[in-house]
């Protein structure tokens, strides 16, 4: 007889080993389909920040092709935006294709609008620049502020066109940029200002005790290049602590050149001589640390000198260089000449011919030494603790306006506020 075998039963242990395979193959099921999900959100995370930061940037070189556009003179840039309606608060500048510019507001039939297409084609943004008011529709300048605190050199926001000594303040342009990267799209909104002309309160500003010497010493605040004259020294203590000696020639707006009276003015706003040198020693493109150091026969430029020393020289270079001399001083010596800015921290000793187009700027004493024909064409500003002597030779101070407003033409302008604006 023939018996069959029963199967045998699965035990306890077989069957834990297969749920136990089961759960595992799940959770890799699981597993992997998370992973899918998460790789999949991941790239379009990354794809949509990337995209963003690309309209990001587009946005940004909107308001660095606005800047340079703003930037210097119709004469002097090939892609200047004039901007011909200074105190209208409708004039109103686009940059973009017609299309885009129309949805920011550009109306073609509007005198007080301009617009030009962009300077390049692979970044994709709209710019408006319109002029920055205040909450009651005033036009904002910026400058020195008239009448409080007067002609202190600390530029500020002003409603005055003008700087107390009848320098042009310069508007402050709002400049929104709309970029855009495929989805994205970013606004930033900036103010911007040319820098307006350095305050020159005379043609001579000291803040202590001043001798002027010689009897070929001339310092002249009567403009020579046309505008509004100045007196011939200004400074921070009475007009009894500027004294000569010889027959030097003070004048200015309120004693003539040909009369012995010393046009000195006392008691003059206290300048920021430090804060107007460290807001323009950044732009330097000639920069000097020395201590104690005499340099001879440096140029930055050549004034073309007038028909005598008493008269304006000219010069078409602009330079800002700047000196820090580490609490001592600089000697400038045999023959320097330079255009533009020249910036001392610290004090200045000439000595020798010397020839400047524009403005000097010295934190502490300015002193002329030696012989030698000395010309300055512009303004000298001298601040300080220590006597500033003024001394003989052939010194000339001759104060010019637009000697030291061309400084400020070509400069890149100033960012005042940044943000970013939510679309």
């Amino acid at each position: 007889m023939n018996t069959q075998k029963s199967p045998r039963p699965l035990n306890n242990q077989n069957g834990v080993v297969l749920v136990t395979a089961i759960l595992i193959m799940s959770a890799l099921v699981l597993l992997g389909s998370t992973a899918v999900m998460t790789t999949s959100t991941d790239i379009k995370m990354s794809g949509n920040y990337k995209t963003s930061e690309q309209a990001f940037y587009a946005a940004e070189a909107g308001i660095e092709e606005a800047r340079a556009r703003l930037r210097g003179t119709a004469a002097t840039n090939p892609n200047y935006i004039t901007d011909s309606h200074p105190t209208q608060t409708a004039w109103a500048a686009f940059i973009g294709d017609t299309t885009k510019t129309q949805g920011k507001g550009y109306n073609s039939g509007s005198a007080m609008h301009v617009r030009v297409a962009s300077l390049q084609s692979t970044l994709d943004y709209t710019v408006t620049i319109v002029h920055k008011t205040n909450s009651v529709g005033s036009i904002l300048y910026w400058g020195d502020v008239l009448p409080s605190p007067n002609g202190d050199g600390i530029y500020e926001r002003t409603t005055s066109p003008t700087s107390p000594t009848g320098m042009a303040n310069t508007v402050i342009y709002l400049v929104t940029s709309y970029g855009v990267a495929a989805r994205a799209n970013k606004t930033i909104e900036t103010e911007i200002s040319r820098l307006p002309p350095i305050t020159a309160p005379a043609a001579l500003y000291v803040e202590a005790a001043t001798t002027i010497q010689g009897t070929s010493t001339n310092v002249i605040g009567i403009d020579q290049c046309g505008g509004t004259s100045l007196p011939g020294i200004v400074t921070t203590l009475t007009a009894g602590t500027v004294t000569k000696t010889g027959n030097p020639v003070v004048c200015g707006v309120n004693y003539p050149c040909s009369g012995s009276t010393m046009d000195v003015v006392g008691g003059g706003t206290n300048m920021n001589i430090q804060s107007v040198i460290d807001s323009w020693k950044t732009a330097a493109n000639y920069s000097y640390s020395v201590s104690g150091a005499t340099q001879t026969g440096m140029s930055w430029g050549t004034p073309t000198m007038g028909a005598t020393l008493q008269q304006p020289s000219s010069c078409s270079t602009k330079n800002v260089v700047y000196y820090n001399t580490n609490g001592t001083d600089i000697k400038l010596a045999g023959g320097t000449s330079g255009c533009g800015i020249l910036l001392v921290d610290g004090d200045l000793e000439v000595n020798g011919g010397f020839s400047w187009y524009g403005m000097v700027i010295v934190s502490g004493s300015i002193r002329y030494l030696g012989g030698g024909d000395k010309n300055i064409t512009g303004a000298v500003l001298a601040g300080g603790s220590m006597d500033a002597d003024l001394v003989g030779g052939n010194a000339n101070i001759v104060y010019c306006s637009s000697a030291i407003s061309n400084q400020s033409l070509n400069q890149a302008l100033r960012r005042l506020s940044w943000a970013e604006k939510t679309n």
